[in-house]
């Protein structure tokens, strides 16, 4: 009954965004391009309602128009949208083999979390055979600051800009001042790991470490962070340095997975470092 009525409470699709998706559907069918005409009678739409819509997607360029035919086709941002899908999907499978081996070998979930925005975001997971375990959903997101993942992303980032006056308080054992985050950071930087001793999650630790697309230069941004985490009853701060060598391992042979002679990119520079930045380790 209550699934019921959660079902009756979702919300329905927005028709304009309906629309648009049913015209991009109807020029990538496989018949080419097609006429303002052709669209609204698909749809059955009016044909002011459809051309307000193909204005708004040409403006994006997700559909061009030929100005001497007056049809349109799908334009380069629909293409651009689909290798950045694909590229997910690839690194998905090329972690998939890390992660399964880094699941055996400490007996916890392993991760690999994608910068998302300020924060970062869940691409693939392995988790724990345990009844107690972290559970780690692909698509979960994880807010600016919050762990091993974010000590990684902060080191091999972009510097300082938009950091709060004050760190978040996720647990008692929050890292809060600036200053003392610094240098934490320097540590990561030299070691190549960076360890959440239940400063996100209260019994809850974690490690994690770099990925790179390729070998990083002294100045390279990591795109993401292979992880492993636990329950603080078995993931004890002597289980995570003896896991801090497999795991920087598995990061570096992702990277090089993704390095530019293997179908990726070369890696973003950083625009600025934080203060005292040491030489980075992969």
């Amino acid at each position: 009954m209550a699934d019921a009525a959660a079902l009756a409470r979702r919300p329905g699709p927005v028709p304009a965004v309906d629309r648009a998706a049913g015209i991009l559907l109807a020029l990538g069918n496989g018949q080419g391009d097609a006429s303002l005409s052709d669209l609204a009678r698909r749809l059955r739409i009016h044909k002011s309602t459809a051309h307000g819509i193909l204005a708004t997607l040409a403006r994006h360029r997700f559909v061009d128009r030929n100005p001497e035919t007056r049809r349109y086709r799908l334009g380069p941002a629909l293409a651009a949208l689909g290798r950045a899908a694909v590229d997910r999907q690839d690194l998905g499978a090329l972690a998939r083999p890390h992660l399964v081996r880094l699941r055996r070998l400490s007996g916890e979930t392993a991760t690999l979390h994608l910068r998302d925005g300020s924060g970062s975001v869940i691409l693939a997971s392995e988790e724990s055979a345990n009844q107690l375990k972290v559970v780690a959903p692909p698509g979960y997101r994880l807010p600016p600051d919050a762990g091993a993942v974010a000590k990684v992303l902060r080191a091999f980032g972009p510097g300082e800009a938009g950091w709060p006056a004050r760190l978040p308080a996720y647990t008692p054992r929050s890292v809060r001042d600036p200053a003392r985050y610094r240098q934490e950071l320097l540590r990561v930087r030299r070691a190549g790991v960076a360890v959440d001793d239940m400063e996100y999650l209260s019994g809850v630790r974690a490690i994690s470490a770099p990925v790179f697309r390729g070998t990083p230069g002294r100045d390279a941004e990591a795109i993401g962070a292979l992880s492993i985490v636990g329950v603080s009853a078995r993931l004890s701060p002597a289980a995570l340095r003896r896991l801090a060598g497999p795991l920087r391992d598995a990061a570096q042979a992702l990277s090089a997975a993704l390095a530019p002679d293997a179908g990726g990119s070369p890696p973003r520079p950083v625009r600025k470092g934080f203060r005292g930045e040491g030489r980075a380790r992969g």
